[in-house]
């Protein structure tokens, strides 16, 4: 007996079938592997409605493919944070340079206050939180899931799904 090429009569229907089986199960199995978009989808429509903080006072939605929100994303999310948290002057100070503080000139209280304001937006939506009995905060394991994507999707996915549909 030798393995050949399997032919298209009658008498091979039985490999076929036992091939095709195979060759389904392997790609359902795939399939099962691949993680569920719809938590992630969830977690994004969560983040670009408006919510009411802690005084019923409304903030305002992310839009994670704009500029101006993924450089706050980045700033909170620096790996230095990640040990003891990060206060108001570690954000004012990567900030110092985008156009969220670039208005404020070198008045740091103003700078200060339009830091908390960015603060109190994220805790409003959950993606950070105050380390208690300091003067430190956070970042939410929900707001590492969705700072992330939010990141991966303007920095890798739009671009290159934006260069197909344009070719």
């Amino acid at each position: 007996m030798e393995w050949v090429d399997m032919r298209k009569g009658v008498a091979c229907i039985f490999r076929h079938r036992e091939v095709s089986l195979m060759a389904d199960s392997r790609y359902l199995d795939a399939l099962a592997a691949v993680d569920d978009p719809t938590n992630a989808k969830r977690d994004l429509d969560r983040v670009t409605t408006p919510k009411k903080d802690a005084a019923q006072r409304s903030c305002p939605a992310f839009n994670p493919l704009a500029r101006h929100d993924a450089e706050l994303f980045q700033a909170i999310m620096n790996g230095e944070h990640c040990l003891r948290g990060f206060t108001n002057r570690d954000i004012r100070t990567k900030l110092e340079s985008t156009q969220h503080l670039h208005s404020r000139g070198q008045d740091r209280k103003k700078a200060s206050s339009k830091v908390s304001r960015i603060f109190r937006r994220f805790h409003a939506h959950g993606m950070i939180a105050k380390i208690l009995r300091t003067r430190r905060w956070r970042v939410t394991l929900y707001g590492r899931r969705v700072m992330g994507s939010a990141l991966c999707l303007r920095d890798h996915d739009f671009p290159m799904a934006y260069s197909t549909l344009a070719a």
